[in-house]
């Protein structure tokens, strides 16, 4: 039966927001972190050097986005706190002009954005390189990152705590299994869905990866339960944890 070494951690902020990509004037947020983002905290977190300038890396740096790019590394991502979104106003700066507006308070532009209120995840990271996959586990395990994670924009920083490491393998099982993360619809097309009315679902179309230069490669379509109560599915990519639950990457 194929199993996968599994790093299991929380993080959790004040607030967060990931950006939905077809908002413009009141920026929406996604319900969890689209996979590019979980990229980046595990960057943040052992150290990988964003870009020098735009495209352009320093000598010996590989991008993050490569670094954890699928099907080597593997990504799951389980709501521990329910969703809760509230409306948050900010002043946006007006640099447009000259250097300076920058300091003009009268110059400035209040858009209102949409916020994730104490969000709280479960990161479920399978990855195939120890060279990476090492340092992670040390650095979570030791609450220690190189670079400072936030949950979407700079001001909502966050704090993550160690779970576990384990093995997830395999289900072998013809009947429906609850799964605690949220689901790639996209990936997995031929998943089978357990409607109940008493669950809240919501679905989105989030980014699931992205190049070098930051450019989305592909879509997919994800469905959570806005309460973090694990969905009924039938499908033959479940993987099982002993203490976790069960488990879909993205």
């Amino acid at each position: 039966m194929p199993s996968k070494t599994i790093l299991i951690f929380d993080i959790e902020s004040e607030y967060g927001h990931f950006r939905k990509f077809n908002t413009t004037t009141s920026p929406l947020t996604y319900p969890i972190p689209p996979r590019p983002a979980l990229v980046g905290l595990l960057g943040a977190i052992v150290g990988i050097e964003r870009e020098a300038s735009a495209g352009k890396f320093n000598e010996g740096v590989t991008p993050v986005a490569e670094l954890f790019a699928k099907p080597d590394t593997e990504l799951a991502v389980q709501l521990i706190n329910p969703v809760k979104k509230v409306p948050m106003a900010f002043n946006l700066l007006d640099t447009e002009k000259s250097g300076a507006s920058f300091f003009n308070i009268k110059q400035r532009t209040q858009i209102e954005f949409e916020l994730l209120k104490h969000p709280c995840f479960r990161v479920f990271v399978a990855c195939a390189n120890d060279a990476l996959m090492q340092p992670l586990v040390d650095n979570i395990q030791h609450n220690q990152a190189h670079f400072t994670p936030y949950l979407g924009l700079s001001q909502f920083t966050a704090t993550f705590n160690f779970v576990a490491v384990t093995k997830a393998h395999l289900l072998a099982s013809n009947e429906a299994q609850e799964v605690a993360t949220a689901i790639n619809i996209s990936v997995h097309p031929d998943i089978e869905f357990e409607y109940s009315r008493q669950m809240k679902y919501t679905s989105d179309t989030l980014p699931l990866e992205l190049n070098a230069q930051r450019v989305v490669q592909s879509y997919a379509e994800v469905l959570v339960e806005a309460n973090g109560k694990p969905v009924k599915v039938n499908s033959e990519h479940i993987y099982t944890t002993e203490k976790y639950g069960n488990l879909l990457f993205l």
